[in-house]
């Protein structure tokens, strides 16, 4: 069986191309605090992520992911997109992937997120609520799957990511690339997931790793964010779709739309 699900940019727009990409993470109930065996320190630096990250009004960053294809009766295979993605809260979001398994862009412009699929040249669009914490709840609902990175683009990060935390521990200083990084190793019940966070006064995450361990053959996701631009001047532009000229436009059902 092939794991490799819709997961990146082209979340909207899945019907148009049959993609090979990495499997979201399962939606797993929330833990209460005292259920949770995480090392304060550990616990301590994704906050003061999330809290750096929030505090964000705009930003900008670039990333290489590595996932794996698990098909049935085949040798596994290693499969890599490179990413850009631009935020400006609340309510903007744009980006770009391109690689072995897709080549697709997505605006969101505090009412639709658009979807283009350069390779099927096609796109697709759907209305979602006005902020962006609305619009990847209203992409979740609607397709079962997530934007890529979306756990460092809500609002409150630490939330997303430690509500369903079983156990966590600080593993010391690694670097990632040339930076120094606190690694971070958590475990939940169907993924075991490690975090690398920069050393210094700008804690940002520079990879994330994820093991779906109740998957066939535990496939595996991994993406290092490679530049990060905490002071991006990003015009309102960036964020509006103008469909290309002799692009096909597929339509989606309507999805309700949350406050």
């Amino acid at each position: 069986m092939n794991y490799l699900k819709i997961l990146l940019l082209g979340m909207a727009i899945a019907r148009i191309g049959a993609t090979q990409e990495a499997p979201p993470p399962p939606v797993e109930p929330e833990l209460a605090p005292e259920s949770r065996l995480v090392d304060t320190r550990a616990d301590e630096l994704v906050r003061q992520m999330s809290e750096l990250l929030e505090a964000t009004p705009s930003f900008a960053l670039e990333a290489l992911e590595l996932y794996d294809d698990v098909p049935e009766h085949q040798p596994r295979m290693q499969l890599a997109n490179r990413r850009h993605i631009a935020v400006r809260r609340p309510d903007r979001m744009a980006g770009d992937a391109s690689g072995d398994a897709l080549n697709r862009s997505f605006w969101y412009d505090g009412q639709t997120l658009s979807v283009l699929d350069k390779q099927e040249n096609a796109y697709a669009e759907m209305p979602v609520p006005p902020t962006i914490d609305g619009a990847l709840d209203a992409v979740f609902d609607r397709t079962g799957m997530v934007v890529p990175l979306a756990d460092f683009i809500y609002e409150d990060v630490y939330q997303r990511l430690m509500a369903s935390v079983q156990r966590g521990v600080y593993l010391g200083i690694h670097r990632v690339g040339d930076t120094d990084c606190h690694h971070l190793a958590f475990e939940q019940e169907t993924v075991d997931w490690q975090l690398w966070i920069e050393v210094g006064d700008t804690p940002l995450p520079r990879k994330l790793a994820i093991a779906y361990k109740t998957e066939d053959e535990v496939p595996q996701y991994s993406v290092t964010i490679e530049k990060w631009n905490l002071n991006a001047d990003i015009p309102a532009e960036l964020f509006e779709f103008d469909p290309p000229d002799g692009t096909a436009r597929m339509d989606l059902p309507n999805v309700e739309v949350r406050p």
